[in-house]
């Protein structure tokens, strides 16, 4: 009885022994070059709903398993989750983080804790490259068992064969699926007039203070003056820093053509034609809106002279920001 124990202990020793020399964590990574735009790159990786239904590895593994999506493609809080048999198992990936040039996301797998997927995008001349990795800690009594499971190997195959799918997919479209997510739509415009402030360049995080301390004012005068504004409140955009998030910009309101807002600056814009498309959602989230909207510009060969933002949805009126509607303006030049 006494060697059954004590080869217990030593088994122990040595598992532990292991465990102090097995790695904390465990790191897959897969890279491929997309000869797409950026911008359209960018926008499919943070769509998990694409993910699933076009480029994911491993849901050929089971067609049949559930899927929920939650929040706005590609923003912070884009959440998917999926309950798959034993090859795929059950489990969740939120957008937690992202910059110009990545993406991070939560990613669990039920009874294995949370994990760190992510993204890092870097702009070729002709083509995008894509690296797309994993980290996860491993528990100190799970160690010793990674000394023996080569899990890039394991894992590695599913990504080569997942950035394979994304690659032949993106390279083989015929339009930008960018562009397509949205209905952009070329309109023509009448002679429209507005009245707003001054050109005021500012940061992206005082926007909504000023827009929010100007509107109400120019609404009060044209109630006085019992006229309507032919649009909700405005933001005329002339400039925008992705980096900083500084913008030169002006909050208006629309008028009736032959009607002076006193007090206000004059923006007329003469009988032009606008690229449009409605974005739901929080304003401030609206970048992959305009990112379409870019990539809808390059494809065919057009170019803007600004951008006016129209906020139709009343926030005081409706708390569900998803429900929010601002239609998005590009005057052409």
């Amino acid at each position: 009885m006494k060697k059954i124990l004590y080869v217990i202990i030593a088994l122990l020793l040595v598992y532990l022994v292991l465990a102090m020399f097995g790695p904390k964590e465990i790191k897959v990574e897969r890279s491929v070059s997309i000869k797409k735009p950026t911008i359209l790159v960018k926008s499919i990786l943070g769509d998990f709903k694409y993910f699933h239904d076009e480029w994911s590895p491993w849901t050929e593994k089971d067609s049949a398993m559930k899927t929920t999506y939650k929040g706005n493609p590609g923003e912070i809080g884009h959440f998917y989750s999926w309950q798959g048999n034993k090859e795929v198992g059950s489990g969740e990936m939120e957008i937690v983080s992202k910059t110009e040039d990545s993406l991070v996301q939560r990613l669990t797998f039920e009874g294995m804790g949370d994990s760190r997927a992510y993204f890092i995008i870097k702009e070729q001349p002709t083509a995008t490259d894509v690296t797309w990795g994993m980290i996860f800690e491993v528990g100190f009594f799970g160690r010793p068992m990674m000394l023996f499971m080569n899990m890039d190997k394991m894992l590695g195959a599913d990504y080569e064969k997942g950035l394979s799918k994304l690659k032949v997919k993106l390279e083989s479209m015929k339009e930008d699926v960018a562009s397509a997510n949205y209905e952009i739509k070329e309109v023509a415009w009448e002679e429209k007039t507005f009245y707003g402030t001054k050109r005021t360049k500012l940061d992206g995080s005082k926007l909504g203070a000023f827009f929010g301390e100007n509107w109400p004012k120019m609404w009060l005068q044209l109630e006085n003056e019992k006229v309507k504004s032919p649009m909700s409140p405005c933001g005329i955009l002339y400039s925008w820093d992705e980096k900083t998030m500084a913008t030169e910009c002006v909050a208006a309101m629309c008028v009736p053509k032959g009607f002076e807002l006193k007090g206000w600056e004059k923006y007329s814009i003469p009988a032009t034609k606008v690229l449009s498309v409605p974005y739901y959602g929080a304003p401030e989230k609206s970048i992959d809106a305009h990112y379409a909207m870019d990539e809808y510009l390059k494809a065919n060969n057009l170019s803007y002279s600004f951008v006016i933002e129209e906020y139709v949805t009343d926030p005081t009126l409706q708390k569900d920001t998803a429900k929010w509607l601002t239609n998005i303006y590009y005057i052409l030049k």
